[in-house]
């Protein structure tokens, strides 16, 4: 068994810290990320504390409450604890370290973190928070430091996948303390079910905490805590319910806490928490090795030794090895430019399109599935994620993770179908592993068929196959271990060929489409030809939501009448489109775009003018919202309607406004677990998928690169080029439209190429200019869909 977890813990290492062609640490790329980029308003999983590429921990600070955005705020000058998990719904192992008398002498305990306008340092109020010097902050890949004004501590913090490292740095005092803290304030409102504590030894603990909230109704975070000092004590406290009785500040802090003192073990729920006692010497370290593990104290305990004894404790070690990991990936795109801001721009996003989503199994393959019994990964799978919902990342994630990282493509793949084994449906946003229901149809599905037709297939194809023509050939359900699994307005699909308004949202009928066509691509590749004429006819139920008259998609009765009264440009509905009738996150005028799959059948509805003069209005006059799922391809369309230079006009200004690196601001929009950071990184070097990459003979769109270079290094395990170039001849913020283009030293006369062009490597020129080429790339025949669909 040993030799297996010893293997493992390899296997994860080769799979995980994979290296490219580049020298490690020359360039030093982990430079250019700013970790505080958006940190006043992203969601929880958008965090400044260290983690490794996918990590299942996330060390970081916490300063909010419960409220939406949660964890850190850059603006809150104060800090409550640092936990280990920024996950989509999920939280845990919250650590303050402390100095002072926490009895306050009248029964009561300060098990509350205190409010995040605080802290007023009054006994009464303030907590444990600390107030936090903001230029005593740093933060890079891998690690992140601060100092605690408030008791002279200075914290550094790091991280390997399972695992934290906590550096606590200590004044003198004979009253210092580590705080856990069960109940600590983040995105979700938990309710703490059941927590634990035990003392296994004076430097290790171990314990749990099972949570609940409106994505989960049930998870067992485990813990190990391991200490490079004995302590002298451990005591505890739960927060009783509020009695009524405000204190002379008009609140409810003063809730009666009963204190177990000198504990050895403990147990509770709801508002609670165990703090450890000791006594530190002028400027003494506390090391804190800790692991979480989502089966078992002893997996933890496995994960802990795996992964941090290696390091003996040397906190330089560890940071030394997260940051060589992200320097190397980051290293897989090299871009050229003297502007540092675009440079920071691209690096920041690159690393969030790892740093999103996490791996929730344990080094030896053990995890506990959707319905609460524990597994072990069955080959090829090597991790499972948690994830938000993939609702958009066939426009961003899918195509970069393709040419960046197809080895962390091929896990996640390996991922779903490892959890549609255990669940019997590939689940569209795995949260801790459930069916959450988040967003609308099944675009993870063509993360799976793009990786397929681009050569990235070591998974079972057929039995992928098998599970999404499952999933869109049955009705979707409500998982008998909750959540809901599959789509919801299935049966109203295929009956009336489009989802009526009594049914769902119209919307669906897009997305519904969208996923068809991919399907049948997926059957074709495979030689399923009959299949392939199923899927591919059933993806043209767009067309029966459209309106002639409008020239509009729309709302339309289950009995074939349109909806009335009609306004395209209405978002959502009342109930905003989800799952009752309307857009999902948009309108009909958006909506009447996202036909991805078949441009050419969309134009001819509409009219090759009103669809190239609406493209243009709507972004003019910013009718789409550019930051969110439905309109991320609007820009990338003029390559399929003639007007490529309109493409490469709209798409540099959408790369020059999608983030901002201030912590103030960040991306203008959601970032969603990656998302938006894909989007500017593809933007940026100019190449695009509207179909999602999933087309038997997969192509890349064009657009205006903002960099005089771009390397993208090839994996030599999935592809045989080496490398691909995209180099740009007078490029400058003038200078964004395309005069010419050369492939391999031919002339490029089409605004796309094949993905071959990139796999075998090459190098792609594109001759800038401040003034359209309206010639180049307009024919018909140079659509990107021109033999797009091999009927």
């Amino acid at each position: 068994m040993k030799l297996k977890i010893i293997f493992l813990t390899l296997l994860n290492i080769i799979i995980f810290q994979i290296v490219s062609g580049q020298a490690s640490g020359v360039k030093d790329y982990n430079r250019y990320v700013n970790l505080f980029t958006g940190s006043s308003n992203s969601r929880w999983q958008m965090f400044p504390g260290p983690a490794m590429p996918f990590g299942m921990v996330k060390l970081s600070p916490d300063n909010q409450g419960n409220v939406y955005n949660g964890g850190y705020e850059y603006t809150v000058s104060s800090i409550s604890g640092f936990s280990h998990l920024h996950s989509m719904g999920i939280s845990g192992l919250s650590l303050m370290p402390v100095t002072g008398n926490f009895n306050d002498g009248i029964d009561m305990y300060k098990g509350f973190a205190g409010p995040a306008e605080g802290p007023y340092k009054n006994m009464w109020t303030s907590g444990y928070r600390s107030r936090i010097d903001k230029k005593t902050e740093t933060a890079r890949p891998g690690y992140y430091s601060v100092e605690l004004l408030d008791y002279n501590i200075q914290v550094e913090l790091t991280a390997t996948i399972r695992c934290g490292m906590l550096k606590f740095t200590y004044p003198k005092s004979n009253a210092s303390h580590i705080i856990i803290d069960y109940g600590f304030k983040c995105e979700e409102k938990n309710t703490i079910l059941d927590a634990c504590f035990k003392k296994e030894s004076p430097t290790r603990f171990v314990g749990y905490t099972k949570i609940s909230n409106q994505w989960i109704d049930s998870l067992v975070v485990y813990f190990v805590i391991e200490l490079n000092k004995a302590i002298e004590s451990a005591d505890a406290w739960t927060t009783l319910p509020y009695t009524g009785k405000e204190d002379m500040f008009g609140t409810d802090f003063r809730k009666k806490r009963p204190v177990q003192t000198n504990i050895t073990e403990f147990r509770g729920k709801g508002e609670c928490g165990v703090i450890l006692n000791f006594s530190t010497r002028q400027k003494e370290v506390v090391l804190v090795q800790t692991a979480i593990s989502f089966v078992s104290i002893e997996q933890a305990e496995m994960n802990l030794d795996s992964e941090l004894m290696p390091f003996n404790g040397n906190f330089e070690k560890v940071v030394g090895n997260a940051s060589q990991t992200w320097d190397s990936l980051l290293s897989r795109i090299e871009v050229f430019t003297d502007n540092d801001t675009d440079k920071g721009k691209f690096y920041t996003s690159l690393y969030r399109t790892y740093s999103g989503k996490s791996i929730v199994s344990d080094v030896n393959g053990k995890y506990t599935d959707g319905c609460g019994k524990i597994q072990i990964l069955q080959p090829p799978a090597n991790a499972v994620f948690s994830a938000d919902g993939f609702w958009g990342g066939q426009w961003n994630l899918s195509p970069l993770w393709s040419v960046t990282a197809p080895e962390y493509m091929n896990s996640y793949i390996n991922s779903l179908l490892e959890l549609q084994r255990v669940g019997g449906w590939i689940p569209e946003a795995p949260v801790a592993l459930k069916y959450a229901p988040i967003m609308g149809a099944q675009h993870h599905n063509s993360l799976i068929i793009s990786a397929f037709q681009k050569g990235i297939n070591r998974f079972d194809a057929e039995k992928a196959y098998a599970a999404i023509k499952h999933d869109y050939t049955t009705q979707g359900i409500v998982h008998p271990c909750g959540g809901f699994a599959g789509n919801r307005q299935l049966d109203s699909y295929e009956k009336y060929g489009y989802v009526p308004e009594e049914s769902g949202p119209m919307s669906n009928t897009l997305e519904y489409a969208y996923d068809d066509w991919c399907l049948g691509q997926f059957a074709l590749s495979l030689g399923k030809k009959s299949d392939f004429n199923y899927f591919n006819n059933r993806s043209e139920n767009y067309k029966n939501a459209f309106d002639t008259t409008t020239r509009f998609i729309r709302r339309r009765h289950a009995d074939g009448t349109w909806v009335t009264p009609f306004d395209p440009y209405k978002f959502g509905t009342e109930g905003g489109g989800w799952n009752g009738p309307g857009y999902m996150e948009a309108d009909a005028f958006i909506y009447s775009f996202f036909v991805p799959h078949d441009l050419p059948g969309m134009i001819h509805l509409m009219g090759l003018d009103l669809f190239n003069n609406r493209l243009e209005e709507g972004l003019d006059k910013e009718m789409f919202d550019l930051s969110n799922q439905p309109s991320l391809e609007i820009p990338f369309l003029f390559n399929y309607s003639g007007k490529p230079w309109l493409t490469q006009k709209y798409s540099r200004f959408y790369a020059s406004h999608i983030i901002d690196l201030s912590p103030y601001n960040g991306w203008f929009g959601e970032e969603d677990e990656g998302q938006l950071s894909a989007m500017f990184v593809l933007t940026s070097i100019g190449l695009f998928e509207t179909d999602g990459g999933c087309s038997v003979k997969p192509r890349w769109e064009i657009a205006s690169p903002i960099f005089e270079k771009v390397v993208i290094h090839l994996d030599p395990a999935f592809y045989k080029g080496k490398e691909f170039i995209i180099e740009t001849h007078n490029n400058s913020s003038e200078n964004i439209y395309i005069q010419s283009a050369i492939l391999n030293g031919k002339p490029l006369n089409h605004p796309w190429l094949y993905h071959s062009d990139i796999a075998n490597g090459g190098k792609l020129i594109l001759e800038m200019g401040p003034m359209p080429n309206k010639d180049w790339g307009s024919k018909p025949e140079d659509s990107p869909a021109d033999t797009r669909f091999y009927k």
